[in-house]
């Protein structure tokens, strides 16, 4: 039978659990499956997934989900915000939020000239120090 899954933006991190997810004793397998999956959603904008989307995915209740996402957030690996009324948007949080791709682009730049100073500064003759 073919599940009826919305198609939503997904910026695809591949199927794999980062370790301290998949170790994590603080998270049931549901909380850490259902984790992941918000992760591989959570884009520029953020996760719109409803639950039902997530029931439909996982096999499970709309209930289960929403109980499992409330755990998420207490336990401070998600937060969830309202936006314009009734858009819900799911946010990864800590070490594992997105970082926007106008800050990468800036990091990559400060890189570059960074970068470029450190080879005009050696062949001027400089030496660095540790």
């Amino acid at each position: 039978m073919m599940l009826n899954v919305e198609k939503l933006p997904r910026d695809f991190k591949g199927i794999w659990i980062p370790k301290d997810i998949w170790l994590s004793r603080q998270l049931s397998l549901m909380e850490k499956v259902l984790f992941v999956e918000i992760h591989s959603l959570d884009n520029e904008d953020g996760c719109y997934a409803s639950n039902r989307h997530f029931a439909e995915f996982f096999d499970v209740s709309e209930r289960q989900i929403r109980t499992h996402i409330g755990t998420l957030k207490q336990k401070g690996f998600i937060s969830v915000s309202i936006q314009n009324r009734n858009d819900r948007v799911i946010h990864t949080i800590g070490k594992y939020a997105r970082v926007p791709d106008a800050e990468v682009k800036q990091l990559q730049q400060d890189h570059q000239k960074l970068i470029h100073r450190m080879t005009m500064s050696f062949r001027g003759g400089r030496k660095f120090s540790s």
